[in-house]
């Protein structure tokens, strides 16, 4: 790896290389947290069409189903701080245009759909070439990989899930233009950040007895991410896990919220009790780092993961505002620690060379499960009812949870993971 940076730090100095990644993921997050809830809200005032807006959800994943694995093979072959500039840049400009159609009048759902589309794809690159830049700012050493991603984690749950969501709603009232142009502005600033923040070179040394070749690359990434016995099951229980978040996600609103839905909130009690998460989320993040150095990192990641599926039955057990905002309160911090777990596994046991590729074959799997999840959730409640698809998601997820626990013990982990300093 050709990098400006140190191969290897200490957790709790990580250095200005990665501090400037750290802003830039953090703007692009801001950006993505207006976007991910200021778009559903334009649409939904163009049409009340279910199947319409359906059709949006379905474009924010489906870039993760079909474009990971290729996105992955480029992420390692090119500069990957020059793959987020560009992949950046290109959002920017998307948000630039679609702003220009909404000021002239002509904005339309059709426009909205392209757009979270588009986004997607942007954000596929972006994501997978954020995740591959971790290791060569601040290492493979365990407890570096688990302090940047607990930073990363933080930073992403203030700006997607805890400013985001309440500016993106400050801009829709202001109108579309603004709730499209701001977030253009802050890719924009994400941009210059990594141009003039982060200097040098990040690409993946290739390995010298081997030729590029799309067709086997693709194929590579999948092949060894089902064939590693650390991997595979880490990334089978994800896509098992999301598959059950995104069918909660499809149902816990019409559950909660309405006249006639078991916890009668208001609109606005939502929006305000829904903060919850974002703040557990930045205190898992800050005691992560504390607890792994106590404890086991899978034992840790078991009991976050069983613990989380067990509190997705207080909404279905307890459906109020009170009710609402212990689970979220509770499954925030308990996510963030699990995800610092298992995001600080792959980069430990993947070649530099490779890890774009393996990482996009994961989140093949994590994340193109989600639009299905959501589908089938709906689907379900509507043949058996919402307490039905609530039970559903705590026993899927208790079955997640119990694969990772029989199959990935920590000496499997240690036994297949590289040395700190390699690649």
């Amino acid at each position: 790896m050709t990098t400006t940076a140190a191969s290897a730090t200490t957790p709790a100095r990580l250095g200005a290389p990665f501090r400037a990644h750290l802003g830039a993921v953090g703007l692009a997050n801001l950006a993505d947290g207006i976007v991910q809830t200021g778009v559903p809200l334009l649409a939904i005032a163009l049409t009340r069409d279910p199947f319409i807006v359906g059709l949006l959800t379905a474009a924010v994943w489906l870039p993760w189903l079909v474009g990971a694995p290729l996105a992955g093979v480029f992420v390692d072959r090119w500069d990957r701080r020059v793959t987020m500039m560009a992949a950046l840049g290109l959002r920017a400009g998307l948000l630039g245009l679609v702003g220009v159609v909404a000021a002239t009048g002509s904005l339309t759902v059709w426009w909205l759909i392209g757009l979270a589309l588009a986004y997607g794809f942007t954000e596929v690159f972006t994501d997978l070439s954020a995740a591959a830049q971790v290791p060569a700012l601040v290492g493979r050493e365990p407890t570096a990989l688990q302090a940047a991603n607990s930073r990363l984690f933080a930073v992403e749950a203030a700006t997607n899930t805890f400013a985001g969501p309440p500016l993106a709603g400050l801009l829709v009232g202001l109108g579309a233009t603004w709730a499209i142009g701001v977030p253009g502005v802050l890719v924009g600033v994400a941009v210059l950040v990594l141009l003039t923040c982060l200097r040098g070179r990040f690409v993946a040394e290739a390995r010298p007895d081997v030729l590029p070749d799309l067709r086997r690359e693709l194929v590579e990434g999948i092949s060894v991410t089902f064939r590693h016995p650390v991997l595979r099951p880490l990334a089978i229980s994800s896509g098992m896990w999301n598959f059950a978040s995104s069918a909660f996600s499809a149902v816990i609103l019409l559950w909660m919220v309405g006249e006639g839905s078991a916890g009668g909130l208001t609109e606005t009690q939502w929006s305000l009790v829904v903060v919850a998460m974002p703040v557990g989320a930045i205190a898992g993040s800050l005691v992560a780092g504390k607890l792994l150095a106590r404890w086991p990192e899978m034992r840790v990641m078991v009991v976050c993961w069983g613990g989380n599926a067990v509190l997705n039955l207080i909404p279905l057990l307890w459906p109020t505002i009170w009710g609402l905002a212990l689970f979220l309160l509770f499954v925030g911090p308990l996510g963030v620690i699990g995800n610092v777990v298992s995001s600080s596994l792959r980069p430990r046991m993947v070649p530099p060379d490779l890890l774009g590729k393996v990482t996009g074959a994961g989140r093949m799997v994590a994340f193109g499960s989600m639009p299905l999840g959501a589908l089938m959730g709906g689907a379900a409640a509507t043949l058996w009812g919402i307490p039905t698809v609530l039970l559903g998601v705590v026993a899927v997820m208790l079955v997640a949870t119990a694969l990772v626990w029989r199959t990935v013990p920590g000496s499997l982990v240690r036994h297949y993971e590289l040395a700190a300093d390699a690649g």
